[in-house]
């Protein structure tokens, strides 16, 4: 269902501030200064129904933590910040929609989410219309910064070519110079499409020996999966490469188990921490799954405070979506502080080049894309439950993909910008 209000978060909590909603070329940006008092406004659209939107719902979780630190901080620049957000349905329509409407009727200064690639395109634009920036925290095609690149928007999340690269590493460490079969598995749209391509050139990058037996592009959220199933077993691969996650990612897991599948199958798959816990002891050992912010293999006292505080809110650990939302939002607040200002075009030109301190770590900013220089986490899901962590089914090895191993460089990524 579409929530057709926008619904005004909680104030939460992060090391951000205020920011002074006011008209810009566009219709509504950020305006400059640090006066004293009031309120300004940052909105997150993003899937808050159906069945990807415990990453919709965690993301928000993470924006509204990271705002109501804040302002328990005092807020930015003398202001109290307010959340206001939607549920876009994962249709780019409806996304936005929501997007503008919060920039125009709300006065938001700055937009955050959504978790589809597709959906963050629709709002992309209408930020770039209206010239408010945007930083992307779940969606992660590698087209937003560079076919569709903007100054107005930032990737805080492993792209769609980094993500499959780290992926394709580990498995080549693995299998060394053995010949293996390959099937994918991915969502019918660009991220699906996208990430399969990736993955696949990067084994051809890094030589392995592989032959692709299958490929099955199922529509995005669709809960019969059956036909698309059995066409995977029937190619019999030896390892699939399966794009999806949330909730499709567990059902996809659900249904192959009765098929099956995992006996004499492999698959690497989006496994983090939601979807593991949502597994329990049907989580699929000896499966190689990737995270993009695992926090159990994160030690700084930054994430420590977070993951405490997560769990005395919510009763539960935070979600990849969740800690890469608060970090996304430290940085908008950190380009605020900088600037000295809510003004859009003095924020966008604070953050490029810098390195941001947030949750996670040092995040530096690239400035010819817009990329944060973060890494991608993988493993092998354990046969034993993990009791410090809940009694979930973590990774017996994490292997953490640095930047500069698995990104475009800068000239790559300039080539594709228009």
């Amino acid at each position: 269902m579409i929530r057709k209000n926008l619904t005004i978060a909680m104030a939460t909590t992060l090391f951000v501030g205020p920011l002074a909603a006011c008209a810009s070329s566009g219709g509504a940006g950020g305006s400059g200064g640090s006066g004293g008092g009031g309120t300004v406004t940052v909105g997150e659209s993003t899937s808050l129904s159906g069945s990807i939107a415990n990453l919709g719902q965690t993301g928000l979780q993470g924006l509204q933590m990271a705002v109501a630190d804040i302002n328990a901080k005092g807020g930015l620049l003398g202001k109290k910040v307010k959340v206001v957000s939607a549920d876009d349905s994962t249709q780019p329509a409806t996304g936005a929609a929501n997007a503008r409407s919060m920039i125009t009727k709300n006065k938001a200064v700055a937009l955050f989410g959504p978790v589809s690639s597709a959906v963050a395109s629709a709002e992309q634009q209408v930020a770039e219309q209206y010239k408010v920036p945007i930083f992307f925290h779940t969606s992660n095609d590698v087209s937003l910064m560079t076919k569709t690149f903007t100054p107005y928007a930032f990737q805080n999340v492993p792209s769609t070519t980094m993500e499959p690269r780290a992926v394709a590493d580990y498995l080549a460490k693995k299998v060394g110079d053995k010949q293996i079969t390959i099937a994918t598995f991915a969502p019918d749209y660009s991220f699906g499409h996208d990430t399969v391509d990736g993955f696949l050139q990067a084994l051809q990058k890094l030589h392995v020996n592989y032959k692709l037996v299958k490929q099955e592009f199922p529509p995005l959220g669709a809960s019969n999966i059956s036909s698309y199933l059995s066409a995977l077993v029937s190619s019999h691969p030896q390892y699939v490469f399966n794009a999806q996650y949330g909730g499709d990612l567990v059902a996809f897991t659900k249904q192959a188990e009765q098929f099956g599948f995992f006996k004499d199958t492999k698959v690497i798959a989006m496994y983090a921490y939601a979807p593991l816990d949502a597994l329990g002891s049907s989580a699929p050992a000896g499966a190689i799954g990737f995270d993009r912010a695992a926090f159990w293999a994160i030690d700084n006292p930054a994430m420590s405070t977070f993951v405490k505080a997560y769990q005395a809110k919510y009763k539960k650990y935070p979600t990849e979506w969740a800690i890469l939302a608060y970090a996304s939002a430290q940085e908008w607040a950190y380009g605020v502080k900088k600037a000295n200002s809510f003004d859009s075009d003095k924020v966008i030109k604070a953050i490029p080049g810098a390195t941001v301190p947030t949750i996670i770590g040092d995040m530096k900013i690239r400035a010819c894309d817009h990329q944060a220089e973060v890494p991608e986490y993988v493993g092998t899901i354990s046969k034993t439950a993990n009791p410090k962590y809940g009694g979930v089914h973590l990774y017996d090895d994490v292997f953490k993909a640095p930047f500069k191993d698995i990104s475009l460089s800068c000239d790559e990524a300039k080539a594709l910008q228009k």
